[in-house]
Order: structure tokens, then sequence, then C-alpha cells
């Protein structure tokens, strides 16, 4: 399969010039949004759209996408091409789509910048639904990889946790991904917090921003 045909999620990240959500933020949403689309579709009463299991079965690539206040409104207004999972933390907002092929992509969203997405660092906001077990994204802060990158390397790990647990209720799914958490570790935070880590390691290609078979991202659990 080439690269037009491979199957990608797109998931577009609002970015408001005037008003910017903060980089945690939005890497949380993008992650959660990721995630949450796919576990819309779990249980043994809904049929797994075709596309999921296609994309599963390879590296289940992310594209994450910036929109302006206008392109936002419009794409989470489109019935035609309906987005699967929006999800809003603080000022940020994100959503995710099914996965599809570039061939396939609507021009709404192939227009859309991928490269360059870089917002403020702070502030950021605490969620208020901390649980034992809930997902905590460790993200390798040492790389100083910008709120696109960053956002697919967190959606990633959350994904491989997410399919590592086997969880079949949408709804409980769904909960716990939305009281999932991040931290931006230091180098040594990164290595440390590694000896409890909950789901698979992230190493990321390194085709743009850091260097092939880098570390990126694994996710934890709250105690």
């Amino acid at each position: 399969m080439n690269a037009t045909h491979s199957l990608v999620q797109p998931i577009v990240l609002l970015v408001d010039k005037n008003d910017p959500a903060s980089h945690r933020d939005s890497i949380l949403a993008a992650a959660v949004a990721s995630v949450e689309a796919y576990a819309k579709i779990l249980g043994p009463s809904v049929v797994c759209h075709e596309s999921w299991t296609q994309w599963l079965s390879g590296r289940f690539t992310k594209s994450v996408r910036r929109a302006d206040l206008k392109a936002f409104a419009r794409l989470a207004a489109d019935d035609t091409r309906k987005n699967e999972s929006l999800v809003t933390i603080g000022k940020a907002k994100a959503m995710a789509y099914l996965p599809q092929s570039y061939a396939e992509m609507p021009k709404a969203l192939t227009r859309l910048q991928v490269s360059g997405t870089d917002l403020p660092h702070e502030p950021v906001t605490t969620s208020s639904r901390q649980r034992s077990g809930d997902p905590i994204i460790v993200l390798n802060g040492a790389l100083g990889m910008s709120t696109g990158k960053s956002a697919a390397q967190a959606a990633h790990a959350l994904f491989a946790w997410q399919l590592n647990r086997g969880l079949d209720d949408p709804e409980l799914a769904s909960l716990q991904l939305r009281s999932t958490d991040l931290i931006i570790a230091s180098a040594e935070e990164f290595i440390t917090l590694r000896t409890c880590a909950a789901g698979p390691l992230i190493v990321d290609a390194g085709l743009t921003e850091i260097a092939p078979d880098t570390a990126t991202a694994f996710v934890i659990e709250r105690p």
C-alpha cells in the first residue's frame, strides 16, 4: 500500500491566535480525542468500521492539523464528514476522525497546516477527576517537540495503553479517557517514571523534528 492509500487518523486542533490554548491542554485534548473516537466503537453490539481494523493492523499513523476559529467551527458543524470525538480541555479543543487515506481525505482537512503548531506553555487546566487507575501520559519534554508533534506522540501512547487494557465498555472507556492527565517530564523524570509504565514505550521513527528511534512517551496509571 503506497503513502497515498495508507490510512491515517486526522486530528484537528483549534489554534486561536488571539486567545491560544496552552501547549499542555492542547496535547491532552488531541490525545483524548484520538482514542475516544476509537473507544466509541467498543462493545459486542457495535460493528467495528473496517478502516479501524485496517489502521490498527499497521502503525496507526496520526496527522495533527491546526485550524483557526472559523475553520474549526465549520468542521465541527459538518455532518457530511462528521468527527468521531470532540474534546475540550480549558481553552483547548480537538476533533478526531475515522482513519482514512490521504486520497479520501476531504479538502477541508487536507488544506489545514500540519507543521509548525506550537502553543504557549501557560496556563494549564487541572483535571477535577482524579481516580486510581486513570491514565497519565508521560511525555519526553527534553526533546523540545512542537505542540503538534507532542500531541501525536501522546496520542500514540494513550492508544497503546487503551489497546493493552482491552476494555470493551465504551461508556466506561470514555469516562476514564476524559480523566487522563499529562506529565511533561524532564530527561531524568522520563527515565525514572518508565519503571512505572502501564503501557508500551513509544519510539518514534524520526521522520520529523527528532532523531529516529527516540523514546517519546508512555502511560502510567494514577495510584
